[in-house]
């Protein structure tokens, strides 16, 4: 019954993007990409070679799980690394392709498309990452020999694994899984505590490959101009409800300066930002030279958030008055505080931030402002500082773990 109403699901959301692709440019990529998809993957691969397959949904699920790529990369030199995505912004994003030998998009979940991906790929080992657990291809790999690695998996409760409606088809797949390594003690919990067995704690690797990025080095002379001796604050990952408190604060602060990453940065949302700020000369990143009376940069483009934020005093994080706050990861290893909105469970480093006086969660323009200000007096002091080395400290080493665990089962390569 459970299996039966997944498949039709699928079906369902098959049809409903290729109604959308119509219409979306995102969607018509989506269906594009997956095109005769068998015989791209069989020219792909190499006959001669072992092959292992690492899944991300996106982009910043890649992120998190680049570091574990670039061990595999070097631990297993002589094997295939198949890299699959399911959303275009993963695989139109990521350029960091010495990592791996073939990127391609994962074809949907069917019962057909799912045996036929793993019988022309027979992967040695499968690693998923975070949470893409699709059940049709996690059955049909291990019936074609791969082994199953799902990490960093992070579980709460109300998730649908863990509804009795659900248990014996969504939660039976995690009990398929050779290997899944969670972020914290809570998964860990809550994942034997539904009788699931191969669970270890091995934290978060976005933090690994965070504090990757911070060593990076980063022009930005004109970016130190543009800010001057102002406080820079930084919303990442904005959305609507926060790019209008940004304007409130802009409107009421004259001594601060303003880089704004939005969600969004196609033209369309570019603009819409460029008439709200108006007032206050915006600029754009791609623009020759930034205005000599901007009070406010907009960042037009994906992939310079993660370095941008070396630059701020404090930072914004976009999503939390939404369906949940972006990642705080890519700000934090900057050692400045942050701001977020009340949504901010899906991180749950984010709770322990709040604990540690490094970030507020802000509801209204009031808790904003108090909240603002309140951070900056504190993110100087030796307490704040040594609260957040600790922090950071604590957080480093789950790429390794994850590694480890990849080796202990296949062996050294």
């Amino acid at each position: 019954m459970e299996r039966g109403l997944y498949n039709l699901g699928i079906k369902a959301y098959r049809g409903l993007i290729h109604l959308a692709a119509f219409r979306s440019e995102k969607a018509r990529k989506w269906v594009n990409g997956r095109k005769n998809w068998r015989i791209s993957l069989e020219k792909g691969l190499d006959q001669n070679k072992k092959r292992l397959l690492v899944h991300a949904a996106s982009l910043g699920e890649l992120e998190q799980g680049l570091p574990v790529l670039k061990s595999l990369r070097s631990s297993y030199p002589n094997h295939q690394i198949v890299l699959s995505f399911f959303s275009p912004s993963g695989f139109e994003f990521f350029k960091e392709d010495d990592y791996c030998d073939l990127k391609i998009y994962l074809p949907l979940d069917t019962p057909q498309d799912a045996s036929d991906f793993a019988a022309i790929l027979k992967p040695e080992l499968s690693l998923f990452i975070k949470y893409e657990i699709w059940p049709n291809l996690i059955r049909s790999l291990k019936k074609q020999g791969s082994k199953l690695v799902l990490a960093p998996a992070h579980f709460r409760s109300g998730q649908i694994y863990f509804k009795s409606f659900a248990q014996n088809w969504l939660g039976a797949s995690l009990k398929i899984f050779d290997a899944i390594l969670v972020q914290n003690q809570e998964s860990y919990k809550l994942l034997k505590e539904h009788g699931i067995k191969n669970v270890s704690i091995c934290g978060d690797s976005r933090f690994d490959r965070a504090l990757e990025n911070r060593k990076v080095p980063f022009e930005e002379a004109g970016l130190e101009e543009f800010i001057g001796n102002q406080t820079c604050l930084i919303a990442g990952s904005s959305w609507p409800k926060e790019e209008a408190l940004c304007l409130d604060l802009l409107n009421t602060d004259q001594r601060v300066k303003l880089i704004l990453a939005p969600h969004e940065v196609n033209p369309k949302n570019i603009s819409r930002l460029m008439l709200l700020f108006s007032k206050a000369n915006p600029s754009r990143l791609s623009d020759d030279k930034i205005a000599a009376n901007s009070r406010i940069l907009i960042i037009d483009s994906i992939g310079q958030l993660k370095f941008l934020y070396r630059l701020a005093d404090i930072a914004l994080i976009g999503g939390g008055f939404g369906k949940g706050v972006h990642s705080t990861v890519e700000a934090a290893v900057y050692q400045i505080p942050l701001l977020f909105g009340p949504n901010h469970s899906k991180f749950p480093e984010t709770a322990e931030m709040l604990n540690l006086g490094l970030a507020k969660k802000i509801n209204s323009e009031s808790t904003f402002k108090l909240s603002f200000n309140k951070l900056l007096s504190i993110a100087r002091q030796d307490e704040f500082k040594l609260n957040y080395a600790h922090f950071l400290d604590s957080k480093k080493g789950a790429s390794g773990k994850i590694l480890s665990t990849i080796q202990n089962i296949l062996g050294d390569g």
